[in-house]
Order: C-alpha cells, then sequence, then structure tokens
C-alpha cells in the first residue's frame, strides 16, 4: 500500500484530536463552568467519533460496496451523523471516499510497478465500479485520462526518472 497524503492528514488530525482532548480534560478537572464543561464532553465524543470515522473510510475506501449507510450502521449512529462530522471536516463522505480513490489509481498510474495492470484493473483496484464514471472522474480531477497520464510519465529511457513527475 503505498503512503498518500492522507497519512500525513490522518497524522495532524490525531495529534490536534489529543491537544483538543487533553485541554478538555485539564478544563473539566480544573472545575469549567457548565457551559465549557458540556463543550468539553461533547468535543471529546463527537472528535472521537470523526476521527473513527475517517479512520474507517481511509481503510474501507477501496470497497466498491462502502458506503456512508454502511459505516453509519456499523458505528451504530445515522448517516446524517456520519455526514455532518464529515462535513465539519470540510467534506463530504461521497468527496472524501472520491478523493481517496482518485489519489489511488492516479499513485498507481505513476508507479511503474502497475504497468502491467489495465487501467480498468487499477480503477476496480481502487474502489471504481465502472471504467466510464472512473475515467471521466479521473479526467475532471487530474485534467487527463489515466491512459494520456500514463502515458506522460518519463521513462528512464529518454533520460527521465519513472519518479519524475
Amino acid at each position: 500500500i503505498l503512503p498518500t497524503q492522507h497519512d500525513a492528514e490522518q497524522g495532524r488530525d490525531l495529534f490536534a484530536h489529543i491537544a483538543t482532548t487533553l485541554t478538555d480534560l485539564v478544563a473539566l478537572a480544573l472545575g469549567a463552568g457548565r457551559d465549557a464543561a458540556a463543550t468539553a464532553k461533547t468535543r471529546g465524543l463527537r472528535a472521537a467519533r470523526q476521527h473513527e470515522i475517517l479512520r474507517e473510510i481511509g481503510a474501507r475506501f477501496t470497497d466498491p460496496d462502502f458506503s456512508a449507510q454502511a459505516l453509519a450502521r456499523q458505528m451504530s449512529v445515522t448517516d446524517r451523523y456520519v455526514q455532518d462530522l464529515l462535513h465539519e471536516c470540510g467534506s463530504s463522505f461521497g468527496e472524501r471516499v472520491l478523493e481517496l480513490r482518485l489519489q489511488r489509481a492516479r499513485a498507481m498510474v505513476e508507479d511503474c510497478r502497475y504497468d502491467r495492470l489495465r487501467i480498468g484493473e487499477i480503477a476496480n483496484a481502487s474502489g471504481f465500479n465502472t471504467i466510464p464514471y472512473f475515467n471521466r472522474s479521473f479526467r475532471r480531477r487530474f485534467g487527463a485520462t489515466p491512459t494520456q497520464f500514463r502515458g506522460r510519465r518519463p521513462s528512464p529511457s529518454n533520460g527521465g526518472s519513472p519518479f519524475d513527475a
């Protein structure tokens, strides 16, 4: 599995969550007022659930059947609650999953270890059900089809490094 920018973001999110939780715990221990105590208690639970949702999305985004509803059932919450927590992070469930799938597909297209895979196989490995939707989404996000993107990659034979992009 290739590391992604998402992994780095999750690390930063985890440290931010830890800092907020510790601050809340200190405030509660020092006898925070009623409003501050309620905020600290709620924020801790919401932040923990938000972190769990993000972790599950990162772990399961390649499953074509993965959905906000399935995640909500697994966590015993409503899918609306899942969407609300994700909107606090800046994107919806669908946007986040699509971006992770596209980033994985792009990494695979760029990586010479996957040169023997057809574009359809890369799409399936990234969680896409249909090739036309994958191609449209990839082109919209990266400005070229996956095949064109793969063809632009410099090869060692023409003086470029396969890792230049």
